[in-house]
């Protein structure tokens, strides 16, 4: 099961239809293989997505479509062939710790220094 966390970010991101003013920050296995829509070709490991969304009465609303800054991106932290509860759970007790600098970075849109982040977290 994937471990995921909500936090406010000093600036909201502006989508076409609304403010998103939440972080989600979540860890999870991805099985890899091709994505049929954009012909990449994903490796199978734990990665940690960043998704700027809203939540409003339990309900999270994010863009699925737009630039990265709106819509999101993943990062992996851990290539792995098999899904892992265990190896979910070591890198999600390492990365979010570091919630809230990451959503401030991302409000400040400084991915590169995320990735930077991220990757130096989850390689100690």
């Amino acid at each position: 099961m994937h471990k995921k966390v909500f936090v406010d970010l000093k600036t909201p991101v502006k989508s076409a239809s609304s403010e998103l003013k939440q972080l989600r920050i979540m860890v999870d296995y991805e099985k890899g293989g091709m994505n049929y829509f954009s012909g990449n070709v994903y490796e199978s490991g734990v990665k940690v997505y960043l998704t700027p969304c809203t939540v409003t009465n339990g309900v999270v609303t994010c863009t699925i479509l737009g630039a990265q800054h709106v819509c999101g991106y993943k990062i992996m932290l851990k290539q792995i062939n098999r899904k892992s509860q265990k190896q979910i759970d070591i890198m999600a007790d390492k990365i979010l710790p570091y919630a809230q600098q990451i959503a401030d970075l991302y409000s400040d849109a400084k991915h590169q220094e995320i990735v930077k982040l991220i990757t130096d977290i989850a390689t100690k």
